[in-house]
């Protein structure tokens, strides 16, 4: 009995970190939660900007333009050995129908429906469910702008905006790696130095998310990251990790011009966990 009391509230009290910059009237994801969910959010803000931020909820300050890697590795130290999230500002949540899943009946009238508070306390029991698992310790959500799949899971692939993280898995090799090596493509690292030690990343298609429509607006990284340094960091991650391929693709992005696209090989970073020699051999 006490060990389920024990499991009961180590995922209700499952902490919610959300890094912002100079959004201060535009926090889309706080604004979306269930006003009991946003008990367990921790805002992280920087010094400069404390006193404009009225949020009733938990506040991290850090120090003043540290950018945004050096604010994740922040959280990971703060959040210690604790399940817990790491969300962008600009993120509104969906549960999926059912529908959709092999062999199981609708359960909304709708194709999709944004979180209500029992769907995140159902979300937080299966996080915690998942991290039980000694090979699983960070979990993200397929985007709504991408037609549903059949499967309530995808296994190693690359997810941005939103991570769930078991602490105490990250605190086994977090003083291992230099986690300001790049100032953006830092969601790409994290997924890449979790699958090369062996963990297993989740992708889910139940739980979706919608951030394409404002994440390029002002405030957050956007006022700094261009499409010349977004470039130069992310080959700073192709001569880093042999998993990261540039491409001679683009893409056009509001406010910040013409970008190149990059290509990840989570499920190879993976693999190359089962080897037993050096990352070179491997290679």
């Amino acid at each position: 009995m006490e060990s389920r009391q024990y499991e009961q509230d180590r995922y209700n009290q499952m902490k919610i970190y959300i890094p912002t910059f100079r959004r201060v009237d535009n926090q889309i994801t706080f604004n979306t939660l269930p006003d009991k969910i946003k008990q367990n959010v921790i805002m992280v803000v920087q010094e400069q900007e404390r006193e404009q931020y009225k949020y009733d909820c938990e506040y991290l300050i850090v120090d003043n333009n540290i950018g945004i890697a050096k604010t994740r590795e922040l959280i990971y130290h703060h959040a210690g050995t604790n399940y817990f999230g790491m969300l962008d500002d600009d993120i509104t949540f969906y549960l999926r129908n059912s529908k959709y899943f092999k062999n199981e009946k609708s359960n909304m009238e709708m194709s999709k429906r944004v979180m209500t508070y029992e769907d995140w306390n159902n979300w937080f029991l299966e996080i915690n469910n998942q991290f039980n698992k000694s090979d699983i310790m960070h979990i993200g959500h397929r985007d709504t702008s991408i037609p549903p799949m059949n499967i309530r899971y995808l296994e190693n692939k690359l997810f941005i905006g939103a991570h769930w993280i078991d602490g105490n898995k990250l605190t086994k090799f977090i003083d291992d790696v230099d986690w300001n090596y790049v100032q953006v493509g830092e969601d790409s690292m994290l997924t890449l130095e979790c699958c090369m030690r062996g963990y297993r990343c989740l992708t889910s298609c139940e739980v979706v998310m919608e951030r394409w429509k404002t994440a390029f607006d002002k405030g957050g990284c956007s006022e700094f990251r261009t499409a010349k340094l977004n470039e130069e960091e992310h080959i700073k991650l192709v001569k880093k990790y042999p998993f990261v391929y540039l491409t001679n693709k683009y893409y056009d992005v509001k406010n910040m011009g013409r970008m190149r696209k990059f290509s990840t090989d989570v499920k190879g970073a993976y693999k190359s966990s089962e080897f037993k020699g050096t990352l070179k051999e491997f290679l």
